[in-house]
């Protein structure tokens, strides 16, 4: 039990912060006293909300003489009153089915995902994809599309692809694109594309005319790439069914910050204070003014590269908690699991 509640208070406090969860209405202390369990009375319940008031963990709304939890409250409710139930190994086999089943695609993998969670949830999914340069490189291929334009596809070892038009200073026939991509897939089969793509920036300031060279020109061209996540949205519309985002404009602000894949970007990828795993952030912990009234659950998974994404949830503050972390942890889990089969490979392109 929290050191400053007895157990009259955190009963009480449990049964407020259930009860606005499932309604989105401030409640009044003759309803806590009735589904509290505790055989007192409405005066002695209001005594105790009043308390948890001065503690900062209930507030009233200006419109209502109920009350309704502040973000300290949530916390405290998630943290020491909510039990956590994984989900059931028949669930966890529905989720890896329904990933499974996009996973010739790892584009439409991650929509997927993305849909799944906001489905589940009816909240909003999100899914952030790790830097390419995390991956570690398969191969590249160059074709020719004029005397010295060049098309060159890299493929990463998770099949993501990159491809980039690179401009040679003379023309290359070819059999030159050939030996010189030959070259590079056999130096660098299996290895980092941070590292290549330093190894290469070294190897391009050198000498001219050899393959070497060449291979080391072109090739660094081809990974000059912006080193941008990718990220993936779906369900933003759930959002208009919570009336607490239809004031003072909070659902346009809303929907705005979910135009603006930077910003999204910035809060998935504040670092959690107890690493990685299952995070959550409440109100004013996400760090976003439009996002004080939400709260974003996220969970970590990683690729075969061992480069490092995010399946996210965002939804209001009365979250349905018990339900949305665990399935938000699980999916993120079975998504790892799929992407280290090693699946046929997917399209992502940005010539």
């Amino acid at each position: 039990m929290h050191s400053e509640l007895d157990a009259r208070s955190e009963q009480v406090l449990k049964t407020l912060v259930r009860l606005y969860i499932e309604t989105g209405a401030p409640v009044g202390s003759r309803v806590l006293a009735r589904e509290s369990g505790l055989e007192v009375s409405a005066a002695t319940v209001r005594n105790i909300v009043a308390d948890l008031e001065e503690m900062g963990l209930v507030h009233s709304p200006h419109t209502s003489a109920g009350r309704v939890p502040t973000s300290r409250g949530y916390r405290l409710f998630v943290g020491i009153m909510l039990e956590m139930r994984p989900l059931g190994s028949e669930e966890q086999a529905r989720i890896r089915e329904s990933l499974y089943q996009q996973a010739s695609d790892i584009y439409q993998l991650y929509h997927a995902v993305g849909r799944l969670i906001s489905g589940h949830t009816h909240y909003v999914g999100l899914v952030l994809v790790p830097r390419l340069g995390q991956g570690r490189f398969r191969q590249i291929q160059f074709l020719t599309l004029s005397q010295v334009r060049i098309l060159a596809i890299l493929v990463t070892t998770t099949g993501i692809v990159q491809n980039r038009i690179v401009e040679a200073g003379r023309p290359i026939s070819e059999s030159e694109l050939e030996r010189a991509a030959n070259y590079l897939n056999e130096r660098f089969q299996g290895r980092l594309l941070t590292e290549v793509k330093g190894t290469l920036a070294a190897e391009s300031q050198g000498a001219s005319g050899s393959l070497e060279a060449l291979a080391a020109e072109i090739g660094w061209s081809a990974l000059d790439y912006e080193e941008d996540e990718e990220l993936f949205i779906e369900g933003q519309g759930n959002l208009l069914d919570y009336p607490e985002f239809a004031q003072d404009g909070r659902l346009r602000e809303l929907f705005e910050v979910l135009e603006e894949p930077e910003e999204l970007t910035r809060v998935l990828e504040t670092p959690p204070e107890g690493g990685s795993g299952v995070q959550l952030m409440i109100g004013e912990e996400v760090g976003h003014e439009a996002l004080e009234d939400c709260s974003v659950v996220t969970a970590s998974y990683t690729t075969e590269d061992d480069g490092l994404g995010t399946v996210a949830v965002i939804g209001p503050a009365r979250m349905n908690y018990a339900s949305t972390i665990p399935f938000v942890d699980c999916t993120a889990r079975q998504l790892s699991s799929v992407l280290s089969q090693n699946t046929p490979p997917g399209m992502r392109d940005s010539a």
